[in-house]
């Protein structure tokens, strides 16, 4: 009988819930536009009637810049509010220089790239047990005649094989025994992916993004002291040269954090009512670039006990201004 009870109690409990969830009532929200044709820069005007606790609108734009005066847009599409990876042409950038007037050519630095590295950046066992695929030949870098302190581009190094897959990125400094050697300074270290979706590229890495290189393993000496050839972390990457005094070879490898070449911002909304604003009488935005373009308005009641969301598509064309 006590067991009758408890069940009985308990499904009264998931009805009154599910009652109270009813009573969250759908918005009721309207938006229409004059017309759905406009020139490039004419104003727009989305007028709205009727109630909802929240409003966003995605004006139905890409990643673009309109120009000098109007600036910059991020993307604002709805189908696109949760994307964080697409596909496109990623490439890896940076400078690199000689630092001092050593001539001796007994050190090494390369450029490595790895899929299985388990992330243990202070385990030299680690770093050496994972598979690491040598793309230093696709970069440029200072020869034996480039002027100590003089920069050298990279130019642009494909990293779009290992779209949608997390990588890491590795300096690895070797300097042989016994020997002074120069040291190395990497600045504007640049990650972008450009995808057909969007006009203007998304920003991986830049300038540096010291955060994104924030571990560096070295052999020690057998001495047990370490070694000179160590990297310093800033707005730069600098591998500082010296004179060699120990009797075994020096490593010094600077990793990345993970990360996916093909990584790429979502697209966001406008917030235009929260819940203790009135539904505002219009909003009006310019479109700068002509095509097709969906804006999705979503409105949406809440209380503690649920939510309703309405979703509705307004299909503009925006005509060149001829």
């Amino acid at each position: 009988m006590k067991n009758v009870l408890k069940y009985t109690f308990l499904g009264l409990l998931f009805m009154a819930a599910g009652c109270q969830n009813d009573d969250v009532e759908s918005p009721s929200l309207e938006v229409t536009t004059e017309k759905t044709t406009y020139k490039v820069g004419e104003v727009v005007e989305f007028r709205f009637s009727g109630y909802a606790d929240f409003l966003t609108i995605f004006t139905g734009v890409d990643n673009y810049t309109a120009g000098s005066v109007e600036g910059t847009f991020k993307g604002s599409r709805y189908i696109y509010r949760e994307r964080t990876s697409e596909p496109g042409t990623c490439y890896l950038s940076f400078n690199c220089r000689k630092d001092n007037l050593n001539t001796l050519d007994n050190a090494e630095l390369r450029l490595l790239v790895s899929t299985d590295f388990n992330g243990e950046v202070k385990n030299m066992d680690a770093i050496h047990a994972a598979t690491w695929t040598d793309i230093t030949d696709r970069a440029k870098w200072p020869v034996a005649s480039t002027k100590s302190g003089t920069n050298v581009a990279s130019g642009n190094i494909d990293m779009s094989e290992w779209n949608g897959q997390k990588i890491y990125v590795a300096l690895k400094y070797t300097a042989g025994a016994g020997a002074d050697q120069f040291g190395w300074t990497l600045s504007s270290f640049t990650l972008k992916n450009t995808v057909p979706t969007d006009a203007n590229t998304f920003v991986i890495w830049n300038n540096g993004s010291a955060p994104k290189f924030g571990t560096m393993t070295n052999i020690m000496q057998e001495d047990g002291t370490s070694p000179q050839y160590t990297w310093t972390l800033g707005t730069s990457l600098v591998c500082k040269g010296g004179s060699g005094t120990g009797t075994r070879a020096l490593e010094s490898w600077l990793i990345s954090s993970p990360v996916d070449p093909s990584k790429v911002d979502p697209d966001y909304g406008t917030v235009i009512k929260s819940y203790s604003q009135v539904v505002p009488v219009s909003y009006t935005f310019k479109y700068f670039k002509p095509g097709e373009y969906t804006a999705t308005i979503v409105s949406r009641n809440a209380t503690r006990d649920g939510s309703k969301e309405q979703v509705k598509n307004i299909t503009l064309t925006i005509e060149a201004d001829e």
